[in-house]
């Protein structure tokens, strides 16, 4: 069960210090040592931030990631990424998307840089008492939405076509991933995976049905990987899932109501749900009913990150309420995603979102 009454989803608005740093890296004119250097001063000082504002929970802000997801993945052998331009609101980003390359599986013979992030980032919650260090990766999913459903790749090495050989090796992959975790000290973990979101939107779906798959196909697909991912997870491990409607520096990237995914997803044991809800796009909270007297937490995502508008604490307390009644008593309140799916961020900036942080721990009166 996840006893917790506020939390974070993960990122934090990347400070001017580290997106320098991170330039110079990328152009060689800084050493792999001399940024993680300038990225430990910059998450020692966040994790202190954190605290000083009344987070119980914290995170590394994802200070050593480009991306959300495709950081963690590269942790896996046989994934990869190529880069590429995309348009979008009229504007051509540079981004990456991930594809299969060979067998899938987490090779605990050599270095992980994820592992060693959380091992500093343990390091600095320990300072404070009562204060947990919370791992936040990218979920299993996410494999299978780059290759097959953004790349479009139906033929993968080593697989080829065996879609169900591919499941079972990601799960073993993440099963192994998690126990590892789990042995540098990790007790909360967040496992984030917008792949359900993209199987909401009316336009995405097309694009399935055009490379030949089924909706229903495909959320079976993810129902299995995401559950057998958690098999002989430790006992007293919290594991909780985070998904939203995509924030590409500050844009969402589709748009749904979850009556269709929330009855497969609740199925899956995670101690709670971390849901998006920061304005009508999201519809009711009806769909969550089917939470209600499995133990499992369901984190509700009042507040955005994405929209520099502060919400009043009258309104994020209303909706709280009408959460409540329809969910039950296992609530708790959280923003709708990070403020940095990419290190870019999102169009807000540091004082706003330390703002909304103070929103959430003031909430705490009414939670």
């Amino acid at each position: 069960m996840l006893n917790i009454k506020y939390d974070i989803v993960g990122s934090f608005l990347r400070p001017g210090k580290i997106k320098k740093a991170r330039q110079k890296y990328a152009d060689g004119n800084l050493s792999l040592e001399e940024l993680r250097k300038i990225e430990d001063e910059a998450i020692r000082e966040l994790v202190s931030t954190e605290v000083s504002h009344g987070l119980e929970f914290v995170t590394d802000g994802e200070f050593r990631r480009r991306w959300w997801h495709l950081d963690w993945l590269k942790e896996f052998d046989g994934f990869t990424t190529k880069h590429l331009d995309k348009e979008r609101n009229d504007v051509v980003n540079h981004i990456e998307l991930g594809y299969i390359t060979g067998k899938i599986y987490y090779n605990q013979e050599r270095v992980h840089p994820e592992i060693e992030a959380f091992d500093f980032l343990l390091r600095e919650a320990e300072k404070y008492p009562g204060v947990t260090a919370k791992k936040c990766i990218s979920g299993p999913n996410m494999i299978l939405v780059d290759n097959y459903l953004q790349m479009g790749i139906k033929e993968v090495p080593y697989y080829g076509s065996n879609i169900n050989a591919l499941i079972e090796d990601i799960a073993l992959a993440y099963q192994d991933a998690i126990k590892d975790l789990y042995e540098h000290g990790c007790r909360y973990l967040q496992i984030d995976d917008t792949s359900w979101t993209y199987m909401i939107d009316e336009k995405f779906l097309k694009k399935v049905e055009s490379l030949g798959y089924k909706k229903s196909e495909v959320l079976e697909w993810f129902k299995r990987v995401s559950t057998r991912s958690l098999e002989d997870r430790p006992a007293d491990m919290v594991i909780a899932t985070h998904f939203c409607k995509g924030n590409f520096k500050g844009n969402p990237l589709f748009s749904g109501f979850y009556d269709s995914v929330a009855p497969i997803i609740s199925q899956i044991p995670y101690d709670g749900f971390f849901v998006e809800y920061d304005d009508e796009r999201s519809g009711s909270f009806e769909p969550w009913s089917i939470l209600k007297g499995t133990g499992a937490t369901f984190v509700a995502g009042l507040i955005s990150t994405k929209n520099p508008v502060l919400e009043s604490y009258d309104e994020i307390k209303r909706r709280y309420m009408k959460a409540k009644e329809v969910v039950g008593a296992n609530i708790a309140l959280s923003p709708q995603c990070g403020f940095a799916s990419v290190e870019e961020g999102n169009c807000i900036d540091e004082d706003t979102q330390w703002k909304k942080i103070d929103l959430l721990v003031r909430c705490k009166s009414f939670l």
